[in-house]
């Protein structure tokens, strides 16, 4: 079975390795909230992005210990291993299709 957490508009969802040409991150942020400045973030875990013609994927390399942490959820404990970060989608009229923002 896949393993998933979910934290507001996140969601990470195991994969069983990261894609070739990834590059990994200088901070620990997966995503800042754009109202309130908050963060969703991982401790004891490396976060890596891959630039692509439509978008910036994001993955994740979780350590023993790893953690999800954000000021306005419950911190959620992660197991070790690898995962793929998903953002919520939203569904509006004029562009079909957005990324939900804090």
């Amino acid at each position: 079975m896949v393993k998933m957490y979910r934290q507001g508009d996140i969601l990470l969802r195991e994969i069983e390795v990261i894609p070739e040409g990834v590059k990994p991150s200088n901070n620990d942020v997966i995503l800042r909230g754009e109202a309130t400045g908050h963060a969703h973030r991982i401790v004891n875990g490396t976060i890596f992005t891959l630039e692509t013609f439509r978008s910036e994927e994001m993955y994740i390399e979780a350590k023993p210990e790893a953690a999800l942490i954000h000021e306005e959820h419950n911190t959620i404990q992660v197991e070790a291993g690898f995962y793929e970060v998903i953002r919520q989608r939203e569904y509006d009229p004029e562009a079909r299709s957005r990324l939900v923002e804090d």
